[in-house]
Formats: structure tokens, sequence, C-alpha cells
């Protein structure tokens, strides 16, 4: 008799279903519930609840490059718009994170949104109501108000952005 290894950890939690697997297998039990309940004449309720999910893809921005003349006017626009698709099953909407990675700037004007939208270097969370489809593509004009003693040079992308339902 020899000893069995100890249980996978990994195997042993709860996994959550995507939601169209779930509604299947709520769909599944309350059929066959159904059956038993057709049996003993008892009504029999069954439902599932789907939980509100929201992500967000994105390509990596360029790195943003600033010269004297964006230094003097104090200000830098990206070159190009950040192009992004959030899914997200929520009736009501979403909220995109923004979360600062970099202080170069003092503040950043995002525009593209249901509304402009100016946040300081500390980042911000936006509310954007969406009653639609379950995805939506966005294209984010943004301008960066620069911080003070910055040289001319190339600079990482300052935000990370990050969606969630509302």
């Amino acid at each position: 008799m020899g000893i069995s290894p100890p249980p996978n950890r990994n195997n042993m939690r709860p996994r959550r279903l995507p939601a169209r697997h779930a509604l299947v297998w709520a769909a599944c039990a309350g059929g066959v519930a159904g059956l038993y309940a057709a049996d003993s004449g008892a009504p029999l309720q069954v439902s599932a609840t789907v939980s509100p999910i929201a992500r967000l893809e994105q390509l990596p921005p360029d790195p943003l490059l600033i010269s004297a003349a964006d230094l003097a006017r104090g200000y830098v626009d990206a070159p190009q718009a950040l192009r992004l698709r959030v899914y997200s099953n929520s009736r009501a909407g979403f909220v995109l994170d923004v979360t600062t990675q970099s202080l170069w700037f003092t503040a950043v004007a995002i525009d593209g949104l249901d509304a402009g939208v100016t946040l300081g270097a500390e980042g911000g969370a936006i509310v954007q109501r969406w009653p639609g489809a379950p995805a939506r593509d966005l294209r984010l004009h943004m301008r960066f108000n620069l911080a003070a003693g910055l040289a001319p040079g190339l600079y990482a992308w300052p935000l990370q952005l990050r969606a969630r339902p509302l």
C-alpha cells in the first residue's frame, strides 16, 4: 500500500464559469429538476445570477517624444489616439480607472468619452454609462500638461487603464 500524493489545491478551488456556461448549466439543472418536480407534484424554482464583468483590451501605447517647443508651450498632445475596446455585461456601464505610472505631467485632458475629462497627476476614475452592446470601441485623445523642470526627450507612457463594471 503506497502513500498517495497530496491533492492539488488548484483543483480543489471552486471555479467561476463564464456567464454563458453558467446559463447553460442553470437551464440543464432546471430541466432535470423540473422532471423530478413533475413526478412529485411540487413546484421547483431555479434561478441563475450573472455577475457583472468588464475588461479592457488595448495595444501598449508608444512612448511620447517631448520637444523643447512642447516644454515652452507647457503641454504635449499624444500623437495618436489611444484605442481601447471595452467588454462588459453590465447594463449600467463601466468605470475606467486611470492610474499614473510616471509623474512627468501635472494633469491630463481626455477626449473621446461621453464627455471630456481632466484628471490630475494622481489619476482617477471615470464613469461611463453604457446601455447597449457588449463591446464598445474608444479612441481617446490625450493632452498632458507638463511638469516643471522637464527636459526634452522620449518618455514612457505614463498611464495605466483598467475597466470595471458599474
